[in-house]
């Protein structure tokens, strides 16, 4: 019985010395296991020296004695081996804590804000290294002197800044403020402060842990963002036109300084109401409230002119042009409406409407005597056939003079849109005769005119038909031909015509046009070297070409001298013949 207990016991004693080997693998302290493991194998060699005993010298041990040991040698194989789990999941839970104190740690110190967590007795528990970038202390000097921070506030942002930070109540409660701090160099910085109460999870509260950020490009947009918006409203409001702002709806959202002074009236009286109702009166038609509606749906084009009646009861003619404001999706946000006063542009346009019946009326009789006596002369047999010509083309030219002064106001008409066209079929190689005829006739030695036909010359017979208005077509060549008598220098003009899909006139002359004109030869008023000129000649040109649905075009060097192109439709498409 005894040499079982020895030999349970001795085994026992070498597995649990062998565990303790093993636990050396699994823990830091080796030495610790090193010595309990030689502590263990001792206790086992002495096991083998006892069964050595008993069998060279036949000794009989105590059976209380061995039974006592084999009772220690289970305890001590069955505590090492539930040792060794239980000490490698303490080093598996530290492994998993020095991670999650790495991760949380180098979140801390490489976030770009300063954070630092202040303890209930106003001490520093932890400061992440931005500090040093934001204020030029490192986190070391906040932990010697808590109150450094305080310190580095701006004077005049100080009191109200401590005044929330010191009060207890506040600290229990989440912060936000904006506030300058002097950094160690001397630069002032605009920081964010950001706090909240950090409370253990039985709810005692643990201090305050704060997040400070450096905000100097916010404050700069937002200084920036102040001037632009007192710039935009000083010249809104200094504007010397009318400006309503609408909401989706079509509801007055804002008006500007000139709207209150033209309507005498104060803001109140315009806000939430609709813009229909305040500019849509009697001169605005049915065209004018189409054009309102398709702008406030779809914001389409608004251009109009109307009349609006005033709170006082006056009214003025006025302009508009509106614009369509839209949010970051491209979806409708609002509206501008611009408007101009133009009272005093349509008064004037009246009076020069007036002045232009008087002049006309007042020419009508003498011109009249004229176109007469040709006629007379004519009749006359005294005579020759080369005087009858020339009667006869003044006859023609006073005529059409005449129609045009009938006319005198069509140009102001196809300006602004609101001709009414009288079109016929004629014959173009006629009327540029005429023209010709009543350009030399005026002149002591005339330069001479070839007109052709795709290059060929014009017969008696010739003809060439188009449909136009034929005293505006008078006048458009009449302007163009007269400017090539007079740049020709005496030298040949040649006018070729040609169906090219259309009218296609080539006017050419041996002169050259100023190079510093070329660019806006068409354009009002402009003129240069031409004694008399008013730079109106080539503009009513290209206005009644394009007004017939044609266009001019020049090309003028020093070694080809001008030409001079027209292009009229054979037949005007926008009207009927």
């Amino acid at each position: 019985m005894n040499l079982v207990i020895v030999l349970a016991s001795m085994v026992l004693q070498f597995a649990a010395g062998f565990l303790a080997l093993r636990l050396i693998i699994d823990t830091d302290r080796s030495w610790a296991w090193i010595l309990l493991a030689a502590g263990i194998f001792a206790m086992a060699f002495r096991r083998v020296h006892t069964l050595y005993a008993m069998y060279s010298k036949g000794v009989d041990p105590s059976l209380l004695y061995e039974g006592l040991g084999l009772a220690v040698s289970i305890l001590l194989f069955f505590g090492v081996f539930m040792v060794a789990p239980m000490i490698r999941d303490m080093r598996k839970a530290t492994a998993r804590l020095a991670r999650s104190e790495e991760r949380y740690r180098t979140v801390a110190e490489f976030t770009h804000d300063w954070e630092y967590w202040l303890a209930p007795n106003d001490t520093y528990q932890y400061v992440s290294p931005a500090c040093e970038r934001i204020t030029g202390y490192g986190p070391d000097e906040f932990f010697l002197d808590p109150e450094l921070f305080e310190r580095l506030i701006h004077p005049d942002d100080r009191e109200v800044v401590l005044s929330q930070i010191s009060s207890v109540e506040k600290m229990h409660q989440r912060m936000r403020f904006d506030c300058r701090i002097i950094a160690r160099d001397g630069r002032i910085h605009w920081v964010a402060y950001n706090s909240m109460p950090v409370y253990s999870p039985d709810g005692l509260y643990l201090g305050v842990r704060a997040s400070v950020r450096e905000i100097e490009h916010r404050k700069r947009l937002e200084v920036e963002l102040r001037e632009s918006r007192a710039l935009y409203q000083g010249l809104i409001q200094d504007s010397r036109s009318m400006i309503f702002r609408l909401d989706p709806s079509g509801l007055v959202t804002f008006v500007n300084n000139q709207v209150l002074g033209c309507w005498g009236c104060v803001e109140s009286d315009f806000l939430g109401k609709s813009i229909k109702d305040i500019l849509l009166g009697d001169g605005a038609g049915s065209d004018g409230a189409y054009q309102m509606d398709d702008f406030l749906t779809s914001g389409g084009r608004f251009e109009l002119e109307t009349t609006v009646k005033m709170f006082c009861g006056s009214t003025i003619w006025c302009q508009w042009g509106g614009s369509v404001l839209r949010d970051i999706e491209g979806g409708i946000s609002g509206f501008v409406l611009v408007g101009l006063d133009v009272s005093n542009r349509k008064a004037l346009d009246k009076l020069k409407e007036n002045v232009t019946r008087v002049v006309r009326h007042d020419l009508k009789s003498p011109l009249s005597g004229i176109i007469g006596i040709p006629r007379l002369l004519r009749k006359d047999n005294n005579i020759t056939p080369r005087q009858a010509d020339l009667l006869k083309a003044v006859e023609d030219a006073g005529s059409l003079m005449l129609e045009l002064l009938n006319q005198s106001i069509n140009l102001y008409k196809l300006e602004t849109g609101t001709y009414r066209f009288n079109i016929e079929e004629f014959d173009l190689v006629e009327l540029l005769g005429i023209i010709v005829k009543s350009i030399q006739v005026s002149q002591e030695r005339p330069a001479s005119v070839v007109v052709t036909m795709d290059g060929n010359s014009v017969g008696n017979e010739g003809q060439f038909l188009i449909c136009a208005e034929q005293p505006l077509v008078f006048s458009l060549f009449s302007n163009l031909l007269r400017n090539a008598f007079e740049a020709s220098e005496k030298e040949p003009i040649s006018v070729d015509l040609r169906n090219d899909g259309g009218c296609v006139v080539r006017i050419h002359n041996a002169g050259v046009v100023p190079e510093s004109i070329r660019a806006s030869f068409f354009e009002k008023y402009v003129t240069e070297g031409k004694p008399g000129g008013t730079g109106l000649g080539t503009f009513s040109a290209k206005l009644i070409a394009q007004s017939h649905g044609g266009d001019i075009t020049m090309d003028s060097s020093a070694g080809s001298g001008t030409i001079v192109t027209v292009w009229l439709p054979l037949k005007t498409e926008c009207f009927s013949c």
